[in-house]
């Protein structure tokens, strides 16, 4: 599972500055990272096709452009499943889903990227898999994803029988 960072603080304080300059240095290092960003604006505008796939049922949405975005109706506990080493979340100030940093005023970005990443670093955690007897390296995004479910729904062993 992922290491989850949430950073917090009020409208134009550096959150997003901050998380960016954390990502492009924890990229350079090879960590896989998600980034979540809570917002009061809409991005899924009413007559689109992908707002009348919502209203019509559709669990899932996915838009397919040159970036790909997906949409799922909201539920945080996704957030332990994601094929990442590190999760940072611009706001949610009100919850509590990981180390939270708190950022004041625009000139501390430089300050708080720095914590982001030496958090990131202190708290990578070892994806320890073993499948048909062998120890499985983690590497691609599914390989990741399973270990993560497996360790959510704390699951120690499994058999599947066919």
């Amino acid at each position: 599972m992922g290491c989850i960072i949430q950073v917090v603080g009020k409208k134009d304080t550096g959150k997003t500055s901050a998380i960016e300059r954390a990502v492009k240095f924890l990229k350079e290092k090879g960590y896989r990272i998600a980034v979540v960003k809570h917002s009061h604006h809409e991005i899924d505008i009413q007559g689109k096709d992908t707002y009348r796939f919502w209203e019509a049922g559709s669990d899932i949405v996915i838009f397919n452009d040159s970036k790909c975005v997906m949409f799922y109706r909201c539920n945080l506990n996704l957030l332990y499943l994601l094929p990442v080493d590190i999760i940072l979340v611009e706001g949610y100030k009100d919850l509590e889903l990981g180390k939270k940093i708190e950022i004041h005023n625009p000139t501390e970005v430089d300050e708080i990227s720095r914590r982001i990443v030496n958090e990131a670093e202190n708290c990578k955690k070892e994806c320890n898999l073993i499948i048909n007897g062998k120890k499985v390296e983690c590497n691609d995004p599914l390989t990741v994803l399973l270990y993560n479910l497996l360790n959510y729904l704390k699951i120690r062993e499994l058999k599947i029988e066919s």
